[in-house]
C-alpha cells in the first residue's frame, strides 16, 4: 500500500469513526494523562481502539480499558474508563448488564476500578468519580454512591487512596 493510500485510509477511518468511540478514546487519554500518569503508574495493557477492532476484533478488548501497576508497590489493577455527557435522574447508567458481569469476573483475579467522567468534555470532564467495582452491585449508579467517590479532575490519584477504597 502506497503512502498516499495509507494517508487517505487513515483520514477516512478517523472521519467515519462513531462519535461515541471518539468520546471514549478522548476520555481514556485524559484518564491516562491526568489521573494515572506515567510517573506513578506503569501501563501493562490498553484495550485496542475502534480502528484496530473493526476489521479483526481483539478478544482482550473485552477486558477493562487499562491494566496498570503501581510504580511504588508493583500492585496490578484494572481501570474501566466511562464518560457520560449528563447525569440522569437520581444517578447515571454506568454499563450494560453483560459488561458488569464480565468485569465482576475479572475483579476476581485483580481489582477493577471505574473512572467515570461526567459533563464538560471527555478530554476535561467537569466531574470525576473513581470507585472499586466490588462496591457496585447495579448498572445504574445512584447519587448516594457517586458522592462517596468524587475526586479532583486534574490530580493524579495516589495508589494508597485506591487500595483504601477496596476496604
Amino acid at each position: 500500500m502506497g503512502v498516499l493510500t495509507r494517508i487517505v485510509k487513515t483520514v477516512y477511518d478517523e472521519v467515519t469513526k462513531p462519535k461515541s468511540f471518539v468520546k471514549g478514546e478522548n476520555f481514556e487519554n485524559y484518564v491516562r494523562q491526568f489521573i494515572f500518569p506515567t510517573e506513578l503508574y506503569q501501563l501493562e495493557h490498553h484495550s485496542h481502539d475502534y480502528n484496530s477492532n473493526k476489521g479483526d476484533y481483539v478478544q482482550t478488548s473485552l477486558n477493562p480499558d487499562f491494566l496498570f501497576s503501581s510504580k511504588k508497590n508493583k500492585k496490578k489493577f484494572y481501570v474501566e474508563a466511562k464518560y457520560r455527557s449528563e447525569f440522569q435522574e437520581k444517578g447515571i447508567e454506568r454499563s450494560k448488564t453483560y459488561q458488569l458481569k464480565r468485569y465482576q469476573e475479572t475483579n476476581k483475579e485483580l481489582p477493577v476500578f471505574i473512572a467515570l467522567g461526567v459533563q464538560g468534555k471527555p478530554s476535561r470532564p467537569k466531574y470525576l468519580f473513581i470507585f472499586p467495582l466490588k462496591k457496585v452491585k447495579y448498572t445504574k449508579l445512584f447519587d448516594s454512591v457517586l458522592e462517596k467517590y468524587e475526586v479532583e479532575t486534574d490530580t493524579p490519584i495516589e495508589q494508597t487512596k485506591l487500595w483504601k477504597m477496596l476496604y
